[in-house]
């Protein structure tokens, strides 16, 4: 094949239905893309891979023919030619940019049309589950021919507020998604059916793509735009069941309701998954109430992919839709049985029954819930007359159950009677013991807010007079809420869930109709003082403030000394008062020479006080001396016409104070509400530190930071009323007072740092629904040590409290969004340890000397000791005299290395160096002299030096301390808690704890862990989670996670950890090392093969007898399976399993005699791995895995009736026969 034509690492003949994009017929041409082949007539690829390149205005145009090409060979052998194909406008919908539209159906020429033996491809319906496996082909530039990708799909995505598209993550693969990918088909790797088609890297110059981060378009997108009707019409098949069945949708142009607008605001955030729903949701319809039955319909049928209508619907904007495609199933169960609903579930979620033969039938309803149970991927299901189905309530628990058996999948069961015995099942069943306290608990934020919004209304001077009365609902509602708590009448009620449900419906429907009022009081009263529009997805990306009208702001006010009109320098022309700075009125004012541009100007309060024009007159030197973006800068100055007062002209600050955005904070306005909100308060944290930084690398402290001083002005900030700004201890306004300040408000930098850490703490306390996950704790750690006490104790400049900052900005994102913001640490180098407690290595020779069952997995945490030395390693202080040396050095021989620093300069690094060579050395009392050395050297620094608690941490491990060193861990988690090395150590200390819990002994006054052993491993799980999700390169925490998981028999939640580690991890070998462990742990062969097959050609392992010893645990357990099952042709057996897999001969054994003879000869070259030493237990040993080599191989003797064989059997034969145990005659 020519280079041309290469192929990277897929096969020609695998699904002959792909074709490559070219605009002309020259098959050496750069492609354009991918496409799906649909019949002898009909491509389908995205829209944009048949876009012309942009003219010098930025326009693409749609091409008019493009060129197919089969890759598939002929079956001749020679080339085929590429094949003309028309662009079709009516099938043609162009890329939007909030991750829409982007198809295109290309029709192929009649003459000389596509040979017969070219497949075509059915597009198939199924659920884009999140992390279920797909495959897919691209043809980059460099490999023509072909390059195969596995990746997982990772659900909704794109930065747009509803996308269509569904995310595809390749972090698994060695390759990336690249130009020449668009419009390839995604494959279901279980299923083998066509699913969608893949989009290359589609972004945005404000909404940028992640390189290992593509996206696919489902079959049901595909079909809501083309119209699957239309596609019918052309011959095109289309398979799989609908999300929303038949009986349930309703038609497009009908699903505008508004009959029951508060249901469908309640069921709109259930399928989103906002907080106040339940995982197991009962809704009650009966059959009579119709608005209600059609609200679940309409409200269902828009949350669907191929029936919510193209264009929005006309339904109450404020009610709000559900996302496309937050619906997996709805079903209608009246007069369905169990076994319907559960094939109808098996067929969207993509499982393979076996193929039903004649004499056993279809597979039985047992099997197929317990491999729903298995494999079902987190689903949001809805059953419609869930009371009224033809089964038992025996039968629908049993597939209730098995859906929620993962923990992940929710459930909307719609009851038409309320006293159903079938509703006090899942009550009993499937719903929290507490399930009515939780509720209430859910319910109250959205009853705050209905508070919030009714004093809104009443406070507002365009109300009505009978607003009041009209619109106050919530000390009602409350009150039926307090009834059904426990000790309310009603709480003990059998009808208790349809009066949870009745009571949420009417808070949605309350809240909703204040809402509405609100906004109508608000277009009334005019236009608003400021406008905000929604941020962009940059990490540090804030919505966008600007003044709505800047003569609005005027307010009159007494004793101006410039009126409206007034013109000074003959340049600016007064508008009116609009503010007070600390040393002077603020006016806005028009520049005439610049188009009327705003500009401000500020004067002295008092010109008599020699004092007050003394601070203006600094004012105006250090603002023209500050350079910065977010100090308020100077334009110009100006004089009274008629008056000796003085000027300063500043740029307009077009924004709005953080006062304000505190107060849409509280009220929970848009774009300020959610949990976003936390990081756009980091990053005004962030850009304040940076002016400071600027500040104070001039000699100078801002002094008053406040709510009122900030501006949010666009996408930034800038610091206003700067007369406050003086140098370090001199006197002046002071808002956030810090303690040991002077009394006349002398500030330092380590003050300016206080207030910066009291400014966001005051945004963050006015969030009505604070989180409380990690990243909320990381962050007020982050304040609480800006706003300690003692200054000494406080971040030491500015651009080190935004080190930490940004740290947990990344951390809050990477929680949020379920994605890596990685960035490499400025303190800790990366650990060179996995912490894989044996599970990421290859099973150990040892394994094989007896025949009692060992723990195969070896899946133990690691020991304390061995946690010390592979934590991760401070990066040196680079002020220390030995910073050079320490650069350089090597850690692989540490008593060398402490042989050649006794000749290095005496340094705090120094001995910090020495106390961890120490611990490798396991010299243990000598490391807590080197630490005290240190401490000795650092003096008065000592106390808030957080490399100390560092390493007393690692010494108290050493020790076997777990909980000591817990405290000195959590001490460096409260001083750099934008890190991620403490949290890792802190995950380890939990799950060690959550093991074997010590008696406590500390002081009462000390910090201490938990002892109770579930909340020590929610802790553990919390940790490890915030620093995979941060960096998913650090095997550490993925083997922390797939541990904890493996012992509570979660074993796909530990392979997805595992599988998470990137290719680019010095941890990946480890870790997909484990997950062929675990699968072989679990028999399951299909997928041990599968992950050792890409452990061993993508993954890094090159180590032989690693593999060999794999491969040799692997082998045995199939054996096993084999002899179990009885392997007999046709009979589905599990080396059958991996044939019908695809893995051929050379991979994996056909027969039990081959399989013999493998592991026969795995045992022998395991054998030859056993150390030739003098040692007994050595011989013993190699002895032992001969033994095994001997009894495994097929037995090849020949017996033929009446013939009695008078020779003995050979003394080989007789060993063969021989078990442990048994003796020789």
């Amino acid at each position: 094949m020519s280079d041309a034509y290469r192929t990277s690492n897929t096969s020609a003949d695998e699904e002959g239905w792909r074709v490559r994009l070219l605009r002309t017929p020259d098959r050496g041409g750069t492609p354009l893309g991918a496409g799906v082949l649909l019949s002898r007539s009909w491509v389908l690829t995205c829209a944009h891979t048949v876009l012309s390149a942009p003219d010098r205005s930025g326009t693409r145009a749609r091409l008019d023919t493009v060129y197919i090409d089969v890759v598939r060979p002929a079956p001749s052998g020679g080339a085929r030619t590429p094949v003309r194909a028309r662009v079709v406008p009516k099938f043609f919908v162009e890329p939007t940019p909030d991750f829409g539209g982007d198809i295109a159906l290309l029709e192929l020429d009649d003459r000389p049309g596509l040979p017969h033996d070219v497949p075509a491809a059915v597009l198939h319906r199924q659920i884009p589950a999140t992390g279920e496996p797909v495959h897919f082909t691209g043809y980059p530039d460099d490999l023509p021919g072909g390059e195969h990708l596995h990746a997982r799909l990772m659900g909704r995505g794109g930065p747009a507020p509803t996308p269509e598209w569904v995310q595809l993550d390749t972090q698994d693969s060695p390759y990336v998604v690249r130009h020449g990918y668009s419009g390839c088909g995604v494959v279901h790797s279980r299923s083998r059916r066509v699913i969608g088609i893949l989009v290359h890297q589609f972004g945005t110059p404000e909404a940028r793509v992640r390189r290992d981060h593509a996206y696919m378009i489902p079959t049901e997108t595909v079909l809501r735009h083309l119209r699957r009707e239309r596609l019918e019409r052309l011959g095109l098949k289309i398979t799989g069941l609908r999300a929303v069945s038949r009986d349930v949708a309703v038609a497009p142009d009908r699903t505008v309701s508004g009959r029951v607008p508060g249901l469908q605001r309640r069921l709109t955030r259930w399928l989103d998954g906002e907080p106040d729903t339940d995982p197991v949701e009962p809704v009650f319809a009966g059959a009579g109430e119709h608005d209600l039955r059609y609200t679940i319909r309409s409200v269902l049928t828009l949350a669907d992919r191929e029936q919510s209508p193209p264009a929005p619907s006309a339904m109450p904007a404020s009610a709000g839709e559900p996302q496309l495609g937050s619906i997996d199933i709805a079903v209608d169960a009246t007069n369905r049985t169990a076994e319907e609903l559960a094939r109808q579930a098996a067929d969207r979620i993509g499982l393979d029954a076996p193929v039903p033969t004649e004499e056993a039938g279809p597979e039985p309803l047992e099997a197929l819930l317990r491999r729903i149970a298995e494999e079902s991927p987190p689903l949001n299901i809805a059953f419609l007359a869930v009371d009224r189905s033809a089964s038992s309530d025996d039968e629908i628990m049993d597939l209730l159950r098995a859906l929620r058996a993962g923990g992940g999948t929710r459930l909307l069961l719609v009851f038409g009677d309320r006293s159903s015995p079938l509703l006090d099942r899942v009550r009993a069943g499937l719903m929290e013991p507490d399930w009515p306290d939780r509720r209430a608990v859910r319910l109250r934020p959205r009853l705050d807010r209905l508070a919030v919004c009714e004093r809104r209304i009443r406070e507002h001077p365009a109300r009505p007079e009978d607003a009041a009365k009209r619109h106050a609902h919530v000390e009602r509602l409350r009150a039926k809420l307090a009834q059904l708590r426990p000790g309310g009448l009603s709480y003990d009620s059998r009808t208790l869930p349809y009066a949870m449900f009745r009571i949420a419906v009417d808070i949605e429907a309350a809240l909703l109709e204040a809402e509405n009022r609100e906004e109508i009081l608000h277009r009334t009263a005019g236009p608003p003082e400021f406008v905000a529009g929604p941020p962009g997805e940059g990490l540090t990306d804030l919505p966008v403030v600007a003044v709505g009208a800047p003569d609005a702001l005027v307010t009159a006010r007494s004793g101006a000394k410039l009126a409206a009109g007034d013109l000074l320098h003959q340049q600016y022309e007064v508008v009116g008062p609009i503010g007070r700075g600390s040393h002077g009125q603020v006016y806005l004012a028009r520049d005439l020479l610049l188009e009327r541009r705003p500009v401000a100007l500020k004067g002295v309060l008092d010109p008599d006080n020699p004092v007050a024009v003394r601070q203006a007159h600094q004012e105006r030197l250090r603002l023209v001396r500050l350079n910065h973006p977010s100090i308020i800068r100077v334009v110009n100055y100006a004089r009274h016409p008629s008056a000796p007062d003085e000027f300063i002209v500043m740029e307009f600050a077009d924004g709005a104070p953080l006062s304000w955005v505190a107060d849409r904070i509280a009220e929970r306005r848009a774009p300020f509400a959610g949990p976003r909100v936390r990081e756009f308060v980091v990053t005004y944290g962030l850009l304040i530190l940076d002016a400071l930084s600027h500040l104070h690398k001039e000699g100078l402290v801002y002094g008053d930071l406040s709510l009122t001083n900030v501006l949010h002005c666009g996408d930034g900030i800038k610091l206003i009323d700067v007369a406050g700004v003086r140098k370090p201890g001199e006197p002046g306004p002071v808002t956030h007072k810090p303690p040991r300040s002077g009394p006349m408000g002398e500030m330092t930098t380590a003050g300016d740092l206080y207030t910066v850490g009291a400014v966001l703490r005051e945004l963050l306390s006015r969030d009505p629904e604070p989180s409380a996950d990690i990243g909320e704790e990381s962050l007020n750690r982050a304040l609480e040590r800006a706003m300690a006490q003692e200054p000494e104790l406080r971040y030491a400049s500015a651009d080190e409290m935004a080190v930490q900052l940004r740290g947990v900005l990344r951390e809050l994102r990477s929680l949020r969004l379920g994605e890596e913001t990685y960035q490499p640490s400025t303190l800790f180098d990366p650990p060179a340890a996995a912490l894989d407690g044996q599970l990421g290595k290859a099973p150990p020779l040892e394994r094989w000397r007896t025949d009692r069952a060992p723990d195969r997995l070896g899946a133990r945490i690691p020991d304390p000791a061995e946690a010390a030395v592979a934590l991760p390693k401070p990066k040196p202080d680079v002020r220390d005299p030995n910073w050079k040396e320490l650069q350089r050095t090597s850690y692989d021989d540490p008593a060398g290395l402490l042989q050649l620093s006794r000749e290095w300069e005496r340094s705090p690094e120094l001995h910090l160096l020495r106390c961890r060579l120490r611990l490798r050395l396991g010299d243990v009392a000598a490391a807590e002299t080197e630490r005290g050395m240190a401490e000795e050297r650092l003096g008065d620094r000592s106390r808030y030096d957080w490399r100390l608690d560092w390493h007393q941490g690692l010494i108290d491990l050493a020790s076997g301390r777990t909980a000591d060193a817990w405290r000195g861990f959590d001490a460096v988690y409260r001083a750099i808690p934008g890190e991620y090395a403490p949290k890792l150590a802190l995950g380890y200390c939990h799950e060690k704890l959550a093991a074997a819990p010590p008696a406590e002994d500390a002081p009462s006054e000390l910090p201490r862990p938990p002892a109770d052993r579930e909340e020590n491993v929610a802790q553990a799980k919390k940790f490890y989670e915030a620093v995979l999700q941060r960096n998913h390169a650090m095997g550490a925490a993925a083997f922390g996670l797939a541990r904890i998981h493996l012992a509570e028999d979660e074993w796909q939640k530990a392979c997805a950890y595992l599988d998470s580690v990137p290719p680019d991890s010095r941890h990946r070998t480890a870790a997909r090392t484990a997950v062929v462990r675990i699968h072989v742990n679990r028999r399951s062969p299909v997928d041990a093969y599968a992950a050792l097959h890409r452990l061993t050609n993508d993954e890094g392992l090159t180590d032989g007898q690693a593999h060999d010893r794999i491969r040799t645990e692997l082998l045995s357990m199939l054996l096993g399976l084999v002899e179990e099952a009885g392997e007999e042709p046709g009979s589905g057996g599990p080396l059958e399993r991996l044939e019908a897999a695809g893995f051929s001969e050379k991979q994996v054994p056909r027969t039990e005699r081959q399989l013999r003879d493998e592991l026969s000869a795995s045992y022998r070259r395991l054998a030859k791995q056993v150390p030739r030493t003098d040692r007994p237990q050595d011989a013993a040993l190699a002895e032992a895995l001969l033994d095994r080599a001997f009894r495994t191989r097929p037995l090849g003797v020949r017996h033929v009736r009446g013939r009695v064989r008078s020779a003995p059997w050979p003394r080989w034969a007789r060993r063969v026969l021989l078990r442990d145990g048994e003796k020789s005659a």
